[in-house]
Parts: structure tokens; C-alpha cells; sequence
């Protein structure tokens, strides 16, 4: 009887060893990918949504990879030859993808809100002027145009509401100088592009959404912008 007992013995332990085993290699695992994603460098950013009659903003904090991933998606979009309409929407999939904005947004919401901001006469005004207008190299003039661009290490500074003359429907305006690691591209009425390299401009007018470092209020280091800009001219500092 007591061999017997020590046989049951020593088989519930080695049961026991079988199964605890991998159970302590799975918490092992899983404690280093925690730590792992816990030791990733992180950004913290200020989201702000400006397709509201007031911008709305949020700080957020993501990783490091998964912001130049975002970065590396938007110049694809900008890039692709894609219409206005088709440009904005693959944007807001995007920052639906990263759980950005709600997954209830959808173009045709943001654009039925545009005609309520925007003074379409005197835009019209200023679209005539600019196809007048002689374009230089590496210079970026354009109205009412899908805009995307990321600037590394410069300077944003924005200004509004009610800091400028309610020219077009839009008060709120930005000046941007830095470095533009894919250029600026701009799609719609005036389809333009400039590569990358150092520049200043600003954007009269944005209808869409960006995040950036902030430094101080209203001034922010590396932003990254995609939306709708109303008014927006870009010069080559190089």
C-alpha cells in the first residue's frame, strides 16, 4: 500500500510539472512582450479635429514606430493620384485605423459642414487669381485643395479666433517653417507637389486634422497635417 501511495505520489507531481511548465513559459512570454511594449519609446501629441465650427482637441500618446508608420501612410494617400474627395476619405480611414477619430465619421458628413464655413464667392475670387498667378520652382500656392505634409524639427505656430479678418468663412490660420521630410503635395483645384527640403508657409483656412509636439502654447516642434486647406502658400528656405 505505501509503494502504491508513493506511485500516485510521484504521478500527480509529474502531472503536475507537465502542466505547470508551459503555463510558467507563457507567463514568462508574456511578462517580457509587456515589457517589451512598456520600454518602446512613446510620443505625446495634440490631436486636434478642426472640421467643427470650434477645432477640438485631445492629447494622445502612441509609439514612436507607430507614428512614422501613420506618417509613411499619409504620403502614400498624398501621393497615389487619388481625386479630392477620394484623398479625404482614405485620410479619415486612416485615423479610423489608429483609432484616431470615430469609426461613425464619413466624408460626406465633413463636407456637408464646408459649405457652412466657406465664403465660396470670394474662394472662387481667390482661384481665378492664383491660375493667373506665375508659379516658381519649389513654390506652393493653392486654394481649396486636399493638403498633407509632415514637418520634422520646425516651428508651428497658430493663430485664431478671431485673431485675423473672417476673410472666407475661416479665422484660424498657421505658419509653419521646418523641414518636410516627403515634401508638401496639395490635390484638388490646383494639383501641386514640391520635394522634400526645408520650407515655410502657412494655411489660411484647414478643414480637416492634425497633431503635433507642443512646446508652448500654440507653438509646436514636428506636426503632421492631412485635410482640406482653404488657403495655402509654401516657399523653399533651402
Amino acid at each position: 500500500m505505501k509503494l502504491r501511495g508513493e506511485l500516485v505520489c510521484l504521478t500527480v507531481l509529474l502531472v503536475a510539472t507537465i502542466m505547470v511548465t508551459p503555463a510558467i513559459g507563457s507567463m514568462n512570454k508574456a511578462v517580457y512582450q509587456n515589457l517589451a511594449t512598456t520600454n518602446e519609446e512613446t510620443v505625446t501629441l495634440d490631436f486636434v479635429d478642426c472640421t467643427h465650427s470650434v477645432p477640438i482637441k485631445k492629447e494622445i500618446t502612441m509609439p514612436k514606430s507607430e507614428w512614422k508608420s501613420l506618417n509613411e501612410e499619409l504620403n502614400a494617400i498624398a501621393t497615389s493620384g487619388l481625386s479630392l474627395k477620394d484623398t479625404l476619405t482614405a485620410q479619415i480611414t486612416l485615423f479610423q485605423k489608429h483609432h484616431l477619430i470615430s469609426p461613425e465619421t464619413n466624408i460626406n458628413a465633413i463636407l456637408s459642414k464646408l459649405p457652412e464655413k466657406t465664403n465660396t464667392g470670394k474662394v472662387k475670387s481667390l482661384q481665378d487669381r492664383i491660375q493667373r498667378s506665375p508659379i516658381f520652382n519649389n513654390t506652393l500656392f493653392s486654394v481649396l485643395s486636399a493638403i498633407s505634409f509632415t514637418l520634422d524639427n520646425g516651428t508651428t505656430l497658430v493663430l485664431g479666433l478671431n485673431s485675423f479678418i473672417n476673410y472666407v468663412g475661416f479665422d484660424i490660420v498657421s505658419f509653419h517653417k521646418g523641414h518636410a521630410s516627403t515634401g508638401i503635395q496639395t490635390t484638388g483645384v490646383i494639383s501641386k507637389s514640391v520635394p522634400p527640403g526645408n520650407y515655410a508657409g502657412f494655411i489660411f483656412g484647414f478643414f480637416g486634422y492634425w497633431f503635433g509636439q507642443k512646446t508652448s502654447t500654440a507653438v509646436y516642434s514636428s506636426v503632421t497635417v492631412a485635410g482640406l486647406g482653404i488657403i495655402t502658400l509654401w516657399v523653399s528656405i533651402d
